[in-house]
């Protein structure tokens, strides 16, 4: 059985997993992606 990666692949995946550590909800994802693209949007 084949996981599903959306595309991603195997480096862009483990950068998934380690920013989803601390996440409990869709909010605490979005706060955090909004603060690492902060920079970049600006």
């Amino acid at each position: 059985m084949k996981t599903r990666t959306h595309g991603l692949d195997e480096r862009e995946m483990e950068l998934v997993k380690l920013l989803m550590v601390d996440c409990k909800s869709t909010g605490d994802i979005q706060a955090k992606l909004k603060k690492l693209f902060a920079g970049t949007i600006e």
